[in-house]
């Protein structure tokens, strides 16, 4: 599925990760780079990838603090740009799916994933109440 949707993006020199994270940008602008990336729920290593991708490329620009916490972003002109073309991209490649897929399927598909989001944000929610579990890490290495 990735791939379908990063072949239609590759004209723009985008791939669906920098494209969410425009999306994202583009919904929230003027937040932080930490605030998008909880959002979108991705990790700190993927998100600085696209970050500094669509930063070289003049798409997204950041002033302020430092680090992810402190930056605030936002599209440039070149970045809105690009995102309202990517969007209809975007919008076109889900209506191509829908109509292969059929009007009961493509609803179903979108209930499932309504569904999947939801229990994805009160795991989230439990998570911050109760405290995150994390992992340890144990040494593998033998005693001599």
């Amino acid at each position: 599925m990735t791939n379908f949707f990063n072949a239609r993006m590759a004209p723009l020199e985008l791939n669906v990760a920098q494209f969410g994270l425009l999306a994202a940008v583009a919904k929230m602008p003027g937040s932080t780079l930490s605030a998008i990336g909880e959002a979108m729920l991705l990790d700190e290593s993927t998100m600085a990838r696209n970050f500094t991708v669509l930063e070289r490329r003049g798409l997204i620009e950041a002033e302020g603090g430092r680090g992810r916490g402190g930056k605030r972003v936002s599209l440039t002109r070149e970045g809105e740009k690009l995102f309202a073309e990517a969007a209809r991209v975007w919008k076109r490649t889900n209506q191509r799916l829908a109509a292969e897929l059929g009007s009961d399927e493509a609803a179903a598909g979108h209930a499932f994933l309504r569904s999947l989001g939801q229990a994805s944000e009160r795991l989230k929610s439990k998570d911050e109440t109760v405290g995150r579990e994390r992992p340890t890490v144990k040494s593998h290495v033998q005693k001599a």
